[in-house]
This record gives structure tokens, sequence and C-alpha cells, in this order.
């Protein structure tokens, strides 16, 4: 059960990530700013894999 929940989870960290990021000014290295975006990526990625195993087509 929580592993269906797994892909949204990465999500929403990597938002907090970007948001933590862009409130404390750190938006000026571009390596700091890939972290998230991986996270976020990888969520989706999670996510719809998660969508597809669970469907009946």
């Amino acid at each position: 059960m929580v592993r269906k929940y797994i892909g949204i989870g990465l999500i929403l960290v990597g938002v907090m990530a970007l948001a933590v990021q862009h409130f404390l000014h750190f938006t000026v290295v571009n390596a700091l700013l890939t972290i998230p975006l991986c996270l976020i990526i990888a969520g989706i990625v999670v996510y719809v894999w998660g969508l597809k195993r669970d469907s009946r087509y």
C-alpha cells in the first residue's frame, strides 16, 4: 500500500526542496537545482510505472 505513494512522495520532496532553495537564495548554483529536478522526474516515472503495473490493460 505504501509503495503506491512513493512517486508522489518523491515529487513533493523535490518541490519542497526547490521552494527551500528559492527562499534561501541558493538558485545561483545549477548543481543544487538539478537534485530536486531529478527527484521530481523520478517521482513522475515511479508514479506512472505504478499506475501501469496496477492497470488491467
